[in-house]
């Protein structure tokens, strides 16, 4: 089947402006797989960003809506387009697709329209199958020519389970050597429909398949394929969490999915990219999220974070005017990222010994999993500190943002040692550069190319960083200021799981709960949390299918007005929770004797008409 795929030339991937080999673990260092993976990677993160799913997208809403209130079966992923107006090949270009041009590679294929419910063609394996929306209805069109023009949506439904779609109108990059586009293969059915959001002329590409074939798909795209098995599971927990708790989030804005396939939500490329380790790491948690006190957790993770993470309050600080903010969380905490005693960041020489030196001790280091970016040192002269001082970046102390830079001063710090606020005085007035998104841009960021601190390979000039921890001015022969020299460790927003620490820890012989739970302190792992209303209109059982990697797991119900419940374990197994037993504000019962190592089924059946509960079983 992988002979339908058809190969692009990949002149953009191949001039990126750099190349990297962060991230390779010490037993693969020399492996050169892993190092195109690790380049091709970081090369992608620099060019698209990072996910909605990592927490550094704000502009785009809340990372986590909810609790699902169904057991997750399958989801809606929109497909983007990869080409712009004037041709140029761009992976996500858009949600919105001008044609769509399908073909599938086993058996055959219903193409129906939802409209009336009615079969309007066959598709058999290779034929290529082009709808689009030409203001009146979908028009579709087979390898015979025009089949008709429909209300649809067009939904084409395979009948063979080892079935794949090839979207023969669309590109994406292969993850092993980032040198070449593919034509992506995806599993489950596929729909070409349009939201009230949709421009005119416009279909949206819809794949919908099962919740875990999803994540397959995720997995190794969010975190590099040669990560320890124990990372990549933490990384699986994450993106499942993110994916159950955000469904609806793109039907809400007037799209006909759940979430999109770009970093966006979180990068999804589909059969394509699945890779026998990311399968393990799915198969190996099966159904698990994060939660913390009954609520999926906001589960925030970025690339590295020099060995201590930082509180949310401090990173994503909400009023945004505020510093910290109000908007702590206890799950969201800052926490010395490795083995041993914690390092003393309360004095000025304990930040600069712990930011200024390499820490080999920490699980996001050079020395352990090659992390270019552990450490990291570079000059900024005074004239570019200035150029950097746009609208938006600063808050006038005095004066104006007017003049010469002529001193830069750390005023506040954030409890990692990370600097929070930076006061920076002109000839013009005094300025403050508050919190980590304007600090990076300003003080965190690169003036010219340097060689990193871990592999020797150049950074190139411009390249954003972190906010810095260590500030040190120095000055021109005649002692007026010319810059200051900054010093920190990580690149990413350093809230929650630092995917390179993740690696170390794996490495270290911890295992993906246990990784999990470092990152976001006092959260629980396990099934994903359903909230039942006894009184909703949707399916009064609910069915859910989980892992548990030791068979043991502790059945939690939060419930509010409900007669009863009764919860049937792996169609044996029966328990009946009374409403006596409902009152309390957390029933919790082992149910350890009724689970087995591996997949495992629970089943949940409010009794009566009233009430609701929020239900999930915790897994050690």
């Amino acid at each position: 089947m992988k002979a339908l795929l058809r190969l692009l030339p990949a002149l953009a991937v191949l001039a990126l402006v750099f190349s990297i080999s962060a991230g390779v673990s010490a037993s693969s260092a020399n492996d050169r797989q892993a190092q195109e993976e690790a380049q091709g990677w970081t090369q992608f993160l620099e060019r698209y960003g990072p996910s909605h799913a990592s927490g550094q997208r704000p502009d785009l809403g809340p990372t986590t809506q909810g609790n699902p209130t169904n057991a997750v079966t399958t989801l809606r992923i929109g497909l983007r387009y990869s080409y712009t107006p004037s041709g140029s090949l761009s992976e996500f270009y858009s949600v919105n697709h001008p044609f769509v041009k399908l073909s599938n590679t086993s058996g055959s294929v219903r193409v129906v329209d939802l409209s009336t419910g009615k079969q309007v063609a066959t598709m058999q394996a290779g034929q290529e199958f082009d709808v689009r929306y030409d203001g009146t209805g979908y028009v579709v069109s087979g390898p015979g020519g025009a089949v008709g023009t429909f209300v649809g949506p067009i939904r084409f439904v395979p009948n063979s389970p080892d079935n794949l779609f090839a979207v023969d109108s669309i590109r994406r990059i292969d993850i092993i050597t980032y040198s070449r586009y593919l034509t992506p293969m995806y599993r489950g059915q596929m729909e070409v429909a349009r939201g009230s959001a949709t421009p005119a002329g416009m279909v949206n590409l819809v794949n919908i398949l099962g919740l875990e074939d999803y994540i397959r798909g995720v997995v190794v795209n969010e975190s590099p394929a040669f990560f320890a098995l124990e990372a990549l599971k933490a990384q699986a927990v994450a993106a499942r969490g993110y994916a159950v708790a955000n469904i609806g989030r793109w039907e809400g804005l007037g799209y006909p999915f759940d979430l999109d396939d770009s970093p966006s939500s979180q990068v999804y490329r589909g059969e394509t990219s699945e890779h026998p380790r990311g399968d393990e790491a799915v198969d190996g948690t099966e159904g698990l999220v994060a939660s913390y006190q009954g609520d999926i957790i906001s589960a925030f993770y970025s690339s590295s974070m020099g060995g201590h993470t930082e509180s949310v309050e401090w990173i994503f600080n909400q009023p945004p005017d505020q510093l910290p903010g109000t908007n702590a969380v206890p799950y969201l905490k800052g926490i010395y990222d490795g083995p041993g005693t914690p390092p003393d960041l309360s004095t000025e020489q304990g930040i600069r010994d712990f930011w200024t030196n390499p820490q080999p001790q920490t699980y996001d280091s050079c020395e352990l999993v090659n992390n270019r970016f552990a450490r990291w040192v570079f000059s900024i002269p005074a004239d570019v500190i200035k150029e950097r001082l746009v609208p938006g970046r600063y808050v006038v102390v005095s004066g104006s943002a007017t003049g010469d830079v002529t001193n830069v001063e750390v005023t506040q710090r954030m409890p990692s040692g990370r600097v929070a606020v930076a006061r920076i005085t002109l000839t013009g007035g005094v300025v403050d550069v508050r919190g980590w998104d304007n600090l990076r841009r300003v003080l965190g960021a690169t003036a010219s190319s340097t060689p990193d601190l871990c592999t020797g390979r150049t950074i190139p000039a411009n390249f954003v960083l972190n906010n810095p921890s260590v500030v040190d001015p120095y000055y021109n022969p005649d002692g007026s200021f010319a810059g200051v020299k900054v010093y920190g460790g990580g690149w990413g927003h350093n809230v929650g799981m630092s995917q390179y620490g993740a690696d170390g820890r794996g490495l270290s012989g911890q295992n993906f709960i246990q990784i999990l739970q470092a990152y976001y302190t006092g959260v629980d792992i396990g099934s994903y949390p359903i909230s039942i209303n006894a009184a909703g209109s949707g399916p009064h059982v609910l069915r859910q299918q989980f892992a548990t990697p030791t068979g043991k797991g502790v059945l939690e119900v939060r419930a509010q007005g409900m007669k009863g419940l009764n919860v049937t374990i792996n169609g044996t197994y029966q328990i009946s929770l009374t409403q006596e037993q409902l009152s309390q504000p957390v029933v919790e019962l082992d149910i350890s004797r009724y689970l087995e190592p591996g997949t495992n089924t629970i089943q949940y059946a409010p009794v009566g008409n009233t009430g609701t509960a929020t239900v999930l079983v915790v897994v050690s």
